[in-house]
């Protein structure tokens, strides 16, 4: 079974959406096999999302093209500068409050936790989604306060990113592995025989 990492973020917390949050993943099936309540720290912000030309270009492409469909200028000019100022950012957020981390496990649970959270700017996620229900800020208005956007989850993108965030977060004692009821209603081929 695959593995991901996922982060309430402060505001998250701080808006009372935990239960909600975790409900979601549940209701689908995904197994939460390690949860906790954090206070991160720079060390630990700074190792989680790690300076990579890949993120550094994807979180540059998707903010950049936002501004285009409304035809305006973007701020930064290279994604280096835009990866950057978006690291220092979270940095700084991730640290301003409690955050609650959460290692899920599923069939596809990478793709399918994804799919749950939204596209990764509020005002874009469809409705059922967590983002699309739950918040609404944008990519301008972030950039316009000079803040993070404030889209309550953090997802690990792929299962790589998965194993390197997960180690971030939590030691292997943290890590449970167990049987959960859904287990063969949702896997064992012989159940509906």
């Amino acid at each position: 079974m695959e593995r991901t990492l996922v982060l309430i973020k402060p505001d998250g917390v701080q808006r009372g959406l935990i239960g909600e949050v975790i409900g979601r993943f549940e209701r689908v099936g995904l197994k939460i096999i390690a949860l906790k309540l954090a206070q991160a720290d720079h060390d630990q912000v700074d190792k989680h999302y790690a300076l990579t030309e890949g993120w550094m270009k994807g979180v540059y492409d998707k903010a950049k093209e936002k501004y285009a469909e409304k035809g305006e200028d973007f701020p930064h000019p290279d994604h280096i500068s835009y990866g950057t100022y978006i690291k220092n950012g979270l940095l700084e957020y991730l640290k301003s409050s409690p955050v609650v981390a959460m290692v899920l496990e599923g069939e596809g649970a990478v793709s399918l936790v994804r799919k749950l959270a939204g596209a990764t700017e509020p005002a874009s996620a469809a409705p059922g989604t967590i983002r699309g229900d739950l918040t609404h800020d944008t990519y301008a208005l972030a950039n316009n306060g000079d803040r993070p956007v404030r889209n309550i989850i953090h997802a690990s993108g792929n299962v790589d990113e998965a194993e390197n965030e997960i180690g971030v977060w939590f030691t292997e004692a943290e890590v449970h592995l167990y049987d959960h009821a859904n287990d063969p209603v949702l896997f064992d081929p012989k159940r509906f025989k």
